[in-house]
């Protein structure tokens, strides 16, 4: 389904994820101030893991969004460049669904429970040092490909905006009237 607009729905969660990936790269970058092992340092780990999974949540109910109401079609479509946005929102969708993923196995891998709002999620691996290691090593680079491909996907609809002239910012912005 298409239509000429972003559901308001759309515009609230692309923001929300972008701000929650902000808080949790915060929370993961303040981890490494602290010496291992100190409350500081576990709670910043916690409140990554938190934000991992609101991301996860968010990211579940904004794909349902778009399968419910669809996405406008671009208003300047180049074939190459509609098949490359197609390209790198499937690999962000990917990685902001299976990085929390590998968050939550590398805490259960570690024996350590996981708290969600007062819930503690069942363990559904056994604990497991060398796993936990090796699915740490798996987190960290989704979360690097995350910088990059975000990187990217900002600088693309700057590119968009500033030198194609299309509305595809505008649309996501809600600001102006679009050329369609």
């Amino acid at each position: 389904m298409s239509r000429p607009q972003y559901h308001p729905a759309s515009i609230f969660l692309h923001w929300l994820v972008f701000l929650l990936v902000i808080a949790a790269f915060i929370a993961i970058e303040l981890k490494g101030q602290f010496p291992k092992g100190s409350e500081a340092r576990d709670l910043c780990k916690s409140i990554h893991g938190v934000f991992g999974q609101l991301i996860f949540l968010a990211m579940i109910v904004r794909l349902a969004i778009r399968k419910i109401y669809g996405v406008p079609q671009p208003t300047n479509p180049i074939p190459l460049f509609t098949r490359l946005a197609k390209a790198m929102h499937f690999l962000l969708y990917a990685l902001l669904l299976i990085s929390p993923i590998f968050g939550i196995l590398y805490f259960q891998y570690a024996g350590k429970e996981i708290h969600f709002f007062g819930l503690v999620w069942p363990q559904f691996v056994t604990p497991n040092p060398e796993m936990k290691k090796f699915v740490e090593g798996i987190h960290e680079f989704l979360g690097n490909m995350l910088y990059f491909l975000i990187g990217i996907h900002a600088l693309a609809a700057l590119w968009k905006h500033y030198v194609v002239k299309d509305d595809t910012l505008r649309r996501m912005l809600r600001k102006g009237k679009t050329l369609a």
